[in-house]
């Protein structure tokens, strides 16, 4: 029975095996052209790229899922526990709050603004946060929060100056120079400051009370500033008279009256009121009083 030869067997002559080989890589060539011809140019560096990109994109898309599924955030809060206990037994908690430049804020307003406490950790404590809310307390004008590892929060704070008593809507209130309102209790602590009153008058008090600084004569007799269809000020006199000031050219118009109380002592007589609001008159107005004397003829004197 004669023998079956497979076609992709090697033949045993030597001549004859080295031409099926050459032939068979010859076929293999020709092949592998035939696949490159047959697909564009660009699709081998893709191929590349894909291969070195794909556990990338596989990887954004698992993370891309625990993000949308609130596992990733879960995984954050637990790492950071663990962290914070970590440091927490390495000695980095919150052992002291030391305080610097506090004289009227107060203390649990302080320390409900921080919201911090003796032991928690103090990698937790964020100093940019309580700085601001520290800010948010009437008392407090500026504020610098550090961390002091291992154990310490530092706080310096720069506290508003009380300029003036505010009556407003039949309430008084403490007031600084930027119309800041300080605090509504125990102000009898301030009985020295002048009274300003008026919607608008926290505004523009401290303009007022510089003119009036530079004439001491007349600031120190000034009970109460109020403020005029939030145009011009009306001064009350501790001794009751009351002083009409311009709109404008009120340094003007108080040195005038600084003057005449200089010259005649217009403020220690029966006068009920002083109008400077014309600049070139002033006009006086006297008590009923004053005002009969000055009509009654005078008594004649009785010879002796």
């Amino acid at each position: 029975m004669p023998r079956v030869t497979h076609p992709d067997a090697i033949p045993d002559n030597p001549r004859a095996r080295f031409a099926e080989t050459a032939r068979r890589a010859t076929l293999r060539a020709a092949q592998e052209a035939n696949r490159r011809r047959a697909m564009p140019r660009w699709a081998g560096p893709a191929m590349r790229i894909g291969r070195t990109a794909s556990p990338l994109l596989l990887l954004a898309a698992v993370g891309g899922w625990a993000w949308a599924s609130g596992q990733a955030a879960m995984l954050t809060s637990l790492v950071t526990d663990k962290f914070m206990h970590a440091s927490m037994d390495a000695g980095l908690s919150v052992g002291e709050v030391f305080v610097q430049g506090r004289k009227r804020t107060a203390k649990t307003d302080m320390l409900a603004a921080l919201g911090v406490q003796r032991g928690s950790p103090i990698l937790a404590f964020d100093p940019h946060t309580a700085r601001l809310a520290l800010e948010q307390i009437p008392w407090v004008a500026e504020a610098r929060v550090e961390r002091r590892l291992p154990d310490t929060i530092f706080i310096a704070i720069k506290e508003r100056k009380p300029m003036a008593l505010w009556q407003h809507d039949r309430q008084l209130r403490l007031v600084d120079a930027d119309g800041v309102v300080l605090t509504d209790e125990d102000l009898s602590r301030w009985p020295n400051l002048p009274m300003l009153v008026g919607a608008d008058a926290p505004a523009r008090g401290p303009e007022l009370l510089r003119q009036l600084a530079a004439e001491k004569t007349i600031a120190d007799r000034v009970e109460a500033a109020i403020l005029v269809a939030g145009r011009r000020w009306d001064l009350k006199l501790k001794n009751g008279i009351d002083v009409r000031l311009p709109e404008h050219e009120v340094p003007e118009a108080l040195h005038q009256l600084a003057l005449i109380q200089q010259t005649n002592q217009v403020l220690d007589k029966d006068v009920v009121s002083i109008d400077l609001r014309m600049p070139d008159r002033l006009a006086i107005q006297t008590s009923a009083m004053a005002a009969d004397l000055r009509r009654k003829p005078p008594e004649k004197k009785q010879k002796i």
